[in-house]
Parts: C-alpha cells; sequence; structure tokens
C-alpha cells in the first residue's frame, strides 16, 4: 500500500529525531494512544480520511482529541498536515509503534481461545514464543467463545490456527474434495 510506505518513512524519520531514552518513551506513549484511539474509532478513522473536511479544521480536531501529546507529537501533526498528508496520521502511529518494538526487542503477541487460559498457561506459551522469537513477548489473552474450543496465536504478522472451528472447517474442506472426485 502505497500510504503505508509513506507513513512508514515519516515514522523512520520521526525515529530518527529521539536524542534520549526519555524523549523516545514519550513519542511511543503519544504513538500507542493514537494507534489505540484509530483502532477503536471507526468515526475518528473516517473523519482523517474525509476528502471533504479541511486539513486545518482535522488539525484543530486530533489537537482537541489528544490534548496530552508531547511537543514532539503535535510538530509531527502540525509536519504531516504542512505536507498535505494528515491523512497518514493514523498509519504514522502504527508504523512508528512497530518500529519502536522491533528497535526495542518487542513482541506483542494475541492468543485468542474460546474460554480464558489460566496464568501457568500463558506463563508456558509466552516463554515458548520468546524462545522462538528471541525477543521480549507481552502476551494478550482475548476470549472469543466462537471458536468453541483450541486457540488461535497472533505473533507479529503470523497466525497460527489451532482452533476447533478452524479444525471443522478444513475437514469439511477435505471431505467436500474427496465426493467431488
Amino acid at each position: 500500500m502505497i500510504n503505508t510506505r509513506a507513513a512508514n518513512r515519516y515514522a523512520k524519520a520521526f525515529l530518527s529525531i529521539t536524542k534520549s531514552e526519555d524523549d523516545l518513551m514519550i513519542m511511543f506513549k503519544d504513538m500507542s494512544s493514537v494507534k489505540k484511539a484509530f483502532e477503536q474509532s471507526q468515526e475518528l478513522k473516517l473523519f482523517i480520511d474525509s476528502k471533504v473536511i479541511k486539513d486545518t479544521d482535522k488539525l484543530e480536531t486530533l489537537k482537541k482529541v489528544f490534548p496530552d501529546l508531547s511537543a514532539f507529537s503535535t510538530n509531527l501533526l502540525d509536519h504531516i498536515t504542512n505536507s498535505g498528508r494528515i491523512d497518514l496520521f493514523d498509519d504514522v502511529a502504527k508504523c512508528f509503534v512497530e518500529l519502536y518494538n522491533e528497535k526495542m526487542g518487542n513482541q506483542n503477541v494475541i492468543l485468542i481461545s474460546a474460554s480464558k487460559l489460566s496464568h501457568d498457561i500463558l506463563t508456558e506459551i509466552k516463554s515458548k514464543v520468546k524462545s522462538l522469537t528471541s525477543k521480549t513477548v507481552y502476551l494478550t489473552n482475548k476470549v472469543d467463545k466462537n471458536l468453541i474450543g483450541g486457540f488461535i496465536l497472533k505473533v507479529g504478522d503470523k497466525q497460527y490456527d489451532a482452533s476447533f472451528k478452524q479444525q471443522l472447517k478444513n475437514l469439511e474442506h477435505e471431505f467436500f474434495n474427496i465426493s467431488i472426485q
């Protein structure tokens, strides 16, 4: 996606201006809150992508939505607005968080299961992922009762689906292929 490449360039440039670990942490917190807000609000995403609303109005609104942004992040927002790319703000935040995690050796992992898993099982899974990735693992357990059983493990851009639901779909697919032949 072209926007992702442009957003990645902005995020890399934003990351490169850090002069200290404290600055980096402040920027990470800002971009994490922006990323989270856009993930939780489809309306915010539609607003920023609108071709009808002027960029200056978008900028004013975003500064009200994110009043606690640091001077670094506010300057970034001003810069991308002046460049006519304010629609990339959410993508820049996503890219920055990914670049930060890569730089710091962090790996976010999402484990989706049919029910809440015990602390011992989560610790074991976290340990296994850490040994495979050699990174600091941040594990989130989400519950999806539609899975019936089993789990889905998302590590970065990879997904391992060991849910009963997926296994049943695989069986159905195999039976369907056998019956056609």
